[in-house]
């Protein structure tokens, strides 16, 4: 685990990871991710505008709730649908483009067995990484942060 804040290579900064209750989280979060965690290993998708590692997940769409969010940015970008998602933490960021502070909802999802994996049109690749394991260069220190404090 690193020492917060973790700051990425656009400048984008990973300030706190906080475990609250699913209900103290603000009504509409703007955004929320999944930590797809299948035998100790958590799951990785390729963003192709980014060219980085990221975790599944995504900005909410109008009166979406972040547990709404997380679901349905999870079966579009991964193709796995109606899997048990538990709240597992808020993260706080002081994102560059544009200059803001934002929310975002974090949710684990527990999988006993490896799911069938469907690209979209987001992402280039799949992969699973340990949080064992040391963050290459070309996976997002932010959400690797945040799958290590929620694994």
């Amino acid at each position: 685990m690193a020492e917060l804040p973790v700051r990425d290579r656009a400048g984008n900064v990973l300030l706190a990871v906080r475990r609250v209750a699913e209900s103290e989280l603000p009504r509409l979060v703007p955004a929320a991710l999944v930590v797809v965690v299948h035998a100790g290993a958590v799951l990785l998708m390729f963003d192709k505008r980014r060219r980085q590692w990221e975790l599944p997940g995504g900005m909410a769409e109008p009166g979406e709730t972040a547990r709404e969010t997380a679901a349905r940015e999870l079966a579009e970008e991964t193709g796995i649908h109606g899997v048990a998602l538990t709240f597992a933490a808020v993260a706080e960021f002081a994102l560059t483009r544009p200059v803001r502070r934002e929310l975002l909802a974090v949710y684990r999802a527990e999988l006993a067995t490896a799911p069938r994996l469907t690209l979209s049109e987001e992402g280039l690749g799949f992969r699973w990484w340990s949080p064992r394991e040391p963050v290459d260069p070309d996976v997002s220190p932010l959400d690797a942060e945040m799958a290590i404090r929620t694994t």
